[in-house]
């Protein structure tokens, strides 16, 4: 047999069809990577639309905050309670303040009264301006010496509930205005609410230890021309309902003989029992509520009149309304 020659095989290799290795081995790897890289190929445009929660991985070890979950809407959260228990209070200290100045004079050397008003409001760090402003309001004065006028305005709210707002202001169109919007934002209408209401006298003493029982305010209450009834509060305060035109004699005539300290004494509009609206609901005492904390904002407003009653709401809903009320 003829012998190939050498530099002919040479010439003309067989070429073999099966990859060798290191080819293997670099197709294993694009077929590795081509398919960890498959979901984002079929991805969507839009990753952080996709319903694939591998898609959805974070690329940063920083986790990812939700609404409502950080430290600023908590803070938040803690100062809104904060605000309505700072105007509560200052709304209670400067409404004794004004009663005080109103009943006794403003000259603190003859009122002494006003005078431990004053000092307890201090105490509670209520500021300057707004004990000033209490004690013109007591004896109708703005705290810029300008005469203060009495108005009303009647408002109804969702479902059936008729209110009555007094105030005493210098500029009765620039309040009446004020207040309108702080109704409307609140979703009420201003409409005509008085009848609803019965104009009363009303007056509280704090009760005291081997102090008078409710018999015996009584007794001497009823001497006394124009008193409606008396009643003995949870707290162990004594009330007095008299009539209007006589709230002051009764309320002065009791003080004395009991050495009583009063609390509140005004004429007020108190709701007729039949007419009085039931609470029910979260949402109406939430609604309530945002009304009242609109209106304390105004110096002007000397007391709120509702014709409500705690219905099924819970006792913490119901404390949002009563708080604000003024009978």
């Amino acid at each position: 047999m003829p012998v190939e020659d050498s530099d002919e095989k040479s010439r003309n290799p067989k070429i073999s069809l099966l990859p060798d290795s290191e080819t293997r081995v670099a197709l294993s790897l694009i077929m590795a990577t081509r398919k960890c890289l498959s979901p984002l190929i079929k991805a969507p445009k839009s990753i952080a639309n996709s319903n694939c929660h591998q898609c959805q991985r974070s690329f940063v070890t920083t986790p990812t905050q939700l609404a409502g979950h950080n430290k600023w809407s908590k803070t938040k959260h803690i100062k809104a309670v904060t605000d309505k228990k700072k105007m509560t209070e200052r709304s209670n200290f400067t409404k004794t303040i004004a009663m005080y100045s109103r009943m006794y004079g403003d000259d603190v050397k003859f009122n002494p009264q006003l005078a431990t008003a004053i000092n307890a409001a201090t105490k509670a760090s209520i500021p300057k301006n707004l004990i000033e402003g209490a004690i013109a309001r007591g004896q109708g004065r703005s705290a810029t010496g300008a005469q203060l006028e009495s108005m009303s305005l009647e408002v109804l709210m969702p479902p059936d509930i008729a209110m009555v707002i007094d105030a005493e202001t210098d500029n009765k169109t620039r309040t009446l205005h004020d207040l309108r919007l702080v109704v409307k934002k609140a979703g009420g209408v201003v409409g005509s609410t008085t009848f609803y209401f019965t104009r009363r006298g009303r007056a509280v003493f704090k009760a005291k230890e081997c102090g008078p029982s409710l018999s015996d305010v009584l007794d001497e209450a009823i001497e006394h021309e124009g008193l409606e009834d008396v009643e003995e509060l949870p707290e162990g305060d004594f009330l007095a309902w008299t009539q209007p035109n006589t709230l002051a004699a009764i309320t002065e005539a009791l003080s004395k003989k009991f050495e009583l300290e009063i609390l509140d004494a005004d004429i007020v509009w108190a709701p007729n029992e039949d007419t009085k609206v039931s609470i029910d609901t979260t949402e109406q005492a939430d609604a309530l509520d945002m009304l009242f904390n609109g209106l304390k904002e105004y110096p002007e407003v000397r007391a709120i009149y509702a014709n409500v009653r705690q219905g099924a709401v819970g006792d913490a809903e119901w404390d949002k309304v009563e708080r604000n009320l003024d009978v």
